[in-house]
C-alpha cells in the first residue's frame, strides 16, 4: 500500500508571527528575563574557562497562545495551519540555530488527524526520557491553566508522567500521546511557551516543579544522605572503572541507587534528603531540582562531552557542585555525537571532592 506524504514546512518563525497571520491570540504571562549561572567554585580553571560563555541565558517572555487550525507533528513540533511554517521557539531541536530544524527536511509527514475542540500541546522533543520530561515538558503543564483545553498532547506512557498528569487533574481528560510520526490538526491549538529547558534552566520553572512535587515529600529517604547514581545498566555513559569507584564510595557510607527502578516519589525523596550526590553525567541528575541548598554534587565527565546543564541547575539551586574531569592533553568538548561515550572516574579527584570543605 503506497503512503501519501505531505511536504515538510518551508521555514522557521516565531509562534507569535504564526498566530498573528492566522487570526490567533497570544497572551504574555511574564516578561523576558536573564538567567545568570555562577561558575562552580570547585571546578578547575580549565573547566571554568570552557563554561564561561554559558554563564548567561536570555529566557523569552512566557505566554499562552491560541492558534485556530494549528498542527502538532511528532513529539511536539508546532506547525502553522497550512503546514508551511514551523513555530521554532516552541519546537525544540537541540544544538541547531533558530533557522534550522530536522523537520524542514523530513520527507515522511503523514496526513493529519483532525481533533475537535480545544487542544493544548505540552509535548517536547526527547521528553519520552525522564530528564527532558522533568525540565522541559512538566513546566509547560504547570504553566497551563486547568481549564485551558479539553484535550492534551503529551508524553504519557511513563509512570512518572502519568502520575504528574493525575496529580495535575487530567485524570478524566483526553490525552493524545506524542509520537515520532503523529500529526494532529486541531480546531483550536493552545500552546504554552517553553519555561526554560534542560540546557537553559529557568528559576520560574524550577520553583514550579519543586512546589508541584512537594505533595510527594516524605520525612526520610530509604537511601540515606550519601547516594551514588549508577549507570551500570545503561547503554551509554557508563563508568568504565565503576568497581574501583564503588569500593571508594561504599567505604565512605554511600548507597548505590538505580533510579530506573524507583517510583517518581522515591526519586524525589532520594534527592530531597541527600547531602552528597555522586553520579556520571546523565538524565537522573535532573532530580537536583529537589535537592536542598548546600547539597554537595560530584558529577563525572569524560573530556569529549562536558555538558554544563546540571552545573546551571545546581547554580540556581545553590548546591555545592564539583565537576570531575580527567586531566589529559585532549581539549574539552561538547559535541553531541560524543554524548554516548563512557566515563572513567578520576578516583583521586573524587576522593578530594568528598573530603574537602
Amino acid at each position: 500500500m503506497t503512503r501519501c506524504f505531505l511536504p515538510p514546512p518551508e521555514r522557521c518563525e516565531t509562534l507569535a508571527s504564526v498566530v498573528a497571520r492566522f487570526g490567533g491570540a497570544l497572551k504574555i504571562q511574564s516578561p523576558a528575563t536573564t538567567m545568570e549561572y555562577v561558575l562552580p567554585a570547585h571546578a578547575t580553571e580549565e573547566v571554568r574557562t570552557f563554561w564561561q560563555p554559558e554563564m548567561k541565558a536570555e529566557i523569552a517572555p512566557q505566554f499562552i497562545a491560541r492558534l485556530p487550525g494549528g498542527r502538532v507533528f511528532g513529539t511536539g513540533s508546532v506547525l502553522a495551519p497550512d503546514g508551511k511554517s514551523l513555530a521554532r521557539d516552541v519546537s525544540l531541536d537541540f544544538g541547531k540555530p533558530f533557522a534550522e530544524h530536522w523537520l524542514l527536511t523530513d520527507g515522511k509527514i503523514l496526513p493529519s488527524q483532525f481533533v475537535a475542540g480545544s487542544t493544548a500541546v505540552i509535548a517536547t522533543t526527547l521528553a519520552s526520557g525522564y530528564g527532558h520530561w522533568l525540565l522541559d515538558e512538566l513546566p509547560r503543564l504547570l504553566a497551563l491553566p486547568r481549564d485551558a483545553a479539553e484535550t492534551l498532547i503529551a508524553h504519557a506512557s511513563q509512570p512518572f508522567s502519568r502520575l504528574a498528569l493525575e496529580h495535575r487533574g487530567w485524570v478524566g481528560g483526553t490525552v493524545l500521546p506524542a509520537g515520532r510520526g503523529t500529526h494532529f490538526q486541531c480546531e483550536e491549538l493552545v500552546v504554552p511557551s517553553m519555561v526554560g529547558t534542560v540546557v537553559q534552566p529557568a528559576r520560574q520553572a524550577l520553583d514550579r516543579i519543586a512546589e508541584f512535587a512537594s505533595v510527594f515529600h516524605a520525612n526520610e529517604s530509604a537511601f540515606g544522605e550519601r547516594i551514588y547514581l549508577t549507570r551500570e545498566r545503561a547503554r551509554r555513559r557508563r563508568v568504565t572503572n565503576e568497581p574501583e569507584l564503588w569500593a571508594e564510595l561504599e567505604k565512605s557510607g554511600f548507597v548505590k541507587v538505580r533510579l530506573e527502578e524507583l517510583t517518581w516519589p522515591e526519586q524525589i525523596n532520594a534527592f530531597l534528603h541527600a547531602k552528597v550526590v555522586v553520579a556520571p553525567h546523565g538524565a537522573g541528575l535532573a532530580n537536583l531540582v529537589f535537592c536542598q541548598p548546600g547539597t554537595r554534587v560530584v558529577e563525572l565527565f569524560n573530556r569529549s562531552y562536558l555538558h554544563g546543564c546540571f552545573w546551571k541547575l545546581a547554580a540556581l539551586q545553590q548546591l555545592d557542585y564539583r565537576p570531575i574531569v580527567p586531566p589529559a592533553d585532549e581539549p574539552l568538548g561538547q559535541a553531541m555525537n560524543c554524548n554516548r561515550l563512557d566515563v572513567e572516574a578520576d578516583i583521586r579527584q573524587v576522593r578530594a571532592a568528598l573530603s574537602a570543605g
